[in-house]
């Protein structure tokens, strides 16, 4: 963790001529090449009232994120389309340093 700490500055410190996109997630911090991200997993959890969807994931190559389980925020219809303990592959994109999911299709 130390080590990605000390990465993770230093890449902020060299931002002003190398532009990164973060995104947080379970309260770290891991760079983005991109806008947006695709992974596939499970549903476990929706919660339509907080707008958010619980998924188990593969990892996540683009972000550098192992597999794990984690919420998303997510908007109306990923929301809509999404079924607890369906297989999905989801696309989302970065919210102001926040991952959104924007889609999630069955597989």
């Amino acid at each position: 963790m130390k080590k990605l700490i000390a990465a993770l500055a230093l890449v902020t410190a060299i931002g002003a001529t190398a532009p990164v996109i973060v995104m947080a997630h379970e309260g770290h911090k891991q760079a983005a090449d991109s806008q947006t991200a695709e992974g596939a997993g499970v549903v476990k959890a929706i919660d339509k009232d907080a707008g958010t969807v619980t998924i188990q994931h593969g990892p996540i190559k683009a972000l550098k994120w192992p597999a794990m389980t984690m919420k998303f925020k997510a908007t109306t219809e990923a929301i809509a389309s999404a079924k607890v303990g369906q297989k999905v592959h989801f696309v989302m994109k970065n919210d102001n340093g926040q991952p959104l999911v924007t889609a999630i299709h069955a597989m």
